[in-house]
């Protein structure tokens, strides 16, 4: 016999990795936003994405590119890359960001050159008036 689904729901919140958790919960947030998920963009789309930034490199030599960031929002990843930069103020790891730019493949990953780019303080929101009843 099954078990009910609240029951199952409740297992798995108790049992999953806290990696999975944190996933789902920041996937919800970004959804709530309106904004798309990384895992439902393509090599092509214009789109706005939300999520946390994981990693910030800068790589110099032969392969510079740039700045590149890799934005997380609990579905997938997307690097970002602003060409040419050594830093871009504000984008830093654990930060919230809002990136809009068109979505490309480099060596199998999605990416974003030179996006438009927007400071989230904390977690993402559904709407600016959340945000300010946050501040």
């Amino acid at each position: 016999m099954p078990f009910p689904r609240g029951l199952r729901e409740l297992t798995a919140r108790l049992t999953d990795p806290v990696e999975i958790l944190d996933a789902a919960d920041l996937a919800g947030r970004v959804h709530r936003t309106g904004c798309a998920h990384v895992s439902t963009v393509s090599r092509g789309d214009h789109a706005t994405l939300t999520g946390r930034v994981r990693t910030v490199l800068t790589c110099g030599g032969e392969d510079f590119l740039g700045l590149t960031a890799e934005v997380f929002d609990g579905t997938g990843a997307v690097e970002v890359c602003w060409l040419g930069r050594r830093t871009v103020p504000g984008i830093d790891t654990g930060r919230f960001v809002r990136v809009t730019g068109r979505v490309g493949l480099r060596q199998g990953h999605k990416i974003m050159f030179n996006p438009r780019y927007e400071l989230l303080e904390g977690q993402p929101r559904s709407t600016v008036e959340e945000s300010r009843d946050r501040a």
